[in-house]
């Protein structure tokens, strides 16, 4: 999750680019939807057998992408998006 995290912030780097900028920051709020999703599915896996559940870390480090900033323009419901993100 953290890697993802590292990506968002990258993306969001050029966010204020004039020429990348808007792609960029729906590229950045495509990519924190679906990294949330992710979150949410890892959550429902059980712990395989022989590992011990890191269950108490885990949500902790997850929330930093919670908190980062969006987008000026973020990503809004409706849009010329389809279902997937995709343009």
């Amino acid at each position: 999750m953290s890697q993802c995290e590292e990506w968002i912030a990258d993306i969001q780097q050029y966010s204020s680019d004039k020429r990348v900028g808007r792609t960029m920051s729906h590229h950045a709020a495509a990519l924190k939807r679906h990294t949330a999703q992710l979150r949410e599915e890892l959550l429902k896996l059980p712990c395989p057998d022989g590992l011990e559940p890191d269950g108490d870390n885990f949500p902790e480090r997850s929330t930093g992408l919670k908190e980062l900033p969006g987008p000026p323009d973020a990503e809004k419901p409706g849009g010329s998006q389809d279902s997937e993100g995709q343009l």
